[in-house]
């Protein structure tokens, strides 16, 4: 069920990023079209929003598509992650999960990852989620 949530809440950022993209691309066309200095420059400087947009959008959906498809594997291999129960409060315990030195193996990065997620440190576990990710891709060449 969580599952089909993320992927319809995915779809609905997507479409809704899409439009804003293809709104600032036709406003900042029209901008360029106008043929004022002012409004040129502008327009052509709009024209880096939709860019943007479509780097990260892609970026984001190939980052959950992998830690998906590394996150079934794992669970195939050895069942759901055993995460060490922490509470967030616990500023030490905490500080001493973001301590431990990075792991050598995806399994491993990916637990870490998971569990920094779940104490609140958004930013740090999705780090570790890519370093799991690039260990991964490593170790399924191999």
């Amino acid at each position: 069920m969580k599952i089909t949530r993320t992927i319809i809440g995915v779809a609905v950022m997507s479409v809704l990023l899409a439009l804003y993209i293809a709104f600032a691309a036709y406003q900042a066309a029209l901008l360029v079209l106008s043929g004022e200095p002012f409004t040129l420059v502008y327009g052509l400087a709009l024209f880096v929003a939709p860019i943007i947009g479509i780097w990260s959008l892609f970026r984001e959906l190939k980052f959950g598509r992998d830690a998906q498809r590394m996150l079934t594997h794992y669970i195939a291999e050895k069942g759901e992650p055993q995460l060490p129960v922490i509470n967030r409060r616990d500023l030490e315990a905490v500080d001493a999960v973001v301590a431990t030195p990075v792991p050598e193996t995806w399994q491993d990065a990916l637990v870490l990852g998971l569990t920094l997620d779940t104490v609140s440190r958004r930013r740090e576990g999705r780090a570790m989620v890519r370093q799991a990710i690039k260990l991964w891709a490593v170790d399924s060449r191999t």
